[in-house]
């Protein structure tokens, strides 16, 4: 599997991840966001990884490479230890709208893209946008895409 594609099921991967766990209790919010207690952690994110990885009649071959599961605990972490850093520079970009009343999936690939862009250099804006924008129209709504595209490109 080639970098560009173990970078985007990580993506994928990140999404699904973050998008589950802002969709649950406050306590497992809590869990990920500190890792603590570690092993609960640990146990989550390999039940997840595994539920993920599961053949079923969707998603026959998904699998997620040892680079893939890297470059999304990277993304992950990431997201989580600077989420209000990552909600203040995304805010003032969204016009009229507040970021907790997104809808959750734009709300979490718009994290995503945001923490990319701003901290992994190595992937051009421009990829990491065209990712998002793809994740937008598979997951989001009918309008979710130009909204992601267009806010992510303002960002600087």
């Amino acid at each position: 599997m080639s970098n560009f594609s173990n970078k985007t099921n990580a993506r994928e991967f990140t999404f699904k991840f973050i998008y589950n766990i802002l969709n649950s209790a406050p306590d497992l919010i809590n869990l990920v966001s500190t890792k603590s207690p570690k092993e609960d952690y640990e146990q989550l994110f390999e039940e997840f990884l595994s539920s993920y990885t599961e053949p079923d009649s969707e998603h026959p071959n998904n699998q997620v490479t040892n680079n893939a599961k890297s470059f999304a605990l990277i993304l992950i972490e990431g997201i989580l230890s600077n989420k209000d850093a990552l909600e203040d520079k995304i805010s003032p970009l969204l016009h009229k709208r507040k970021i907790h009343q997104l809808e959750k999936i734009d709300y979490t690939i718009l994290m995503l893209g945001s923490f990319e862009i701003l901290n992994i250099k190595d992937t051009p804006k421009n990829v990491v946008i065209d990712e998002m924008v793809n994740l937008a129209k598979k997951f989001g709504t009918a309008d979710s895409y130009s909204f992601i595209n267009g806010t992510l490109d303002s960002l600087k």
